[in-house]
């Protein structure tokens, strides 16, 4: 029987470290975002800090990353940098703002929960193609219903 929630049992689905460097760039970019938004004394912190996270992405290892920074130590990183995410509104001041600390804090709580569901372990031999096998298998069916119902939104009513 599947659980409810998120879990890290045995039957739990993980994300693979692929998914989680996207996530990363795009969090990165989002602080950037903010920072440029919202100027004043947010925008400093979340320009370091979207700097950070896009250099701690960069600097991991494939399939994404160039450097050779280890799964394990990126873990490490990950939180160190969820702990600064989170401390930022206060340590800075910006507390007061509530649109600032909802938007910071918000992708505090994504980046926990991004780091709680990454299957940090390097990828096992054929276990790319075992998944690429299943794509296979559930893509056309998913493309054929994609385009029949966008192909039934063009057809006027009679």
């Amino acid at each position: 029987m599947a659980k409810l929630g998120i879990g890290r049992g045995p039957d739990s689905v993980l994300l693979p470290f692929f998914s989680h460097q996207v996530i990363e760039y795009l969090a990165s970019l989002y602080l950037l975002q903010v920072g440029a938004t919202m100027g004043g004394k947010v925008a400093v912190p979340c320009y370091v800090l979207g700097a950070l996270i896009l250099a701690a992405a960069t600097f991991s290892g494939k399939p994404l990353g160039g450097g050779r920074l280890p799964r394990s130590m990126h873990r490490f990183v990950d939180l160190a940098l969820l702990a600064g995410v989170a401390a930022t509104p206060f340590l800075f001041g910006f507390n007061d703002d509530p649109k600032a600390l909802v938007r910071v804090e918000g992708l505090a709580v994504a980046l926990a929960l991004l780091a709680w569901v990454t299957n940090y372990n390097p990828p096992q031999p054929g276990q790319v193609k075992e998944i690429a096998r299943e794509f296979k298998g559930v893509a056309p069916r998913m493309a054929g219903r994609a385009v029949g119902r966008r192909a039934s939104k063009r057809r006027p009513q009679r």
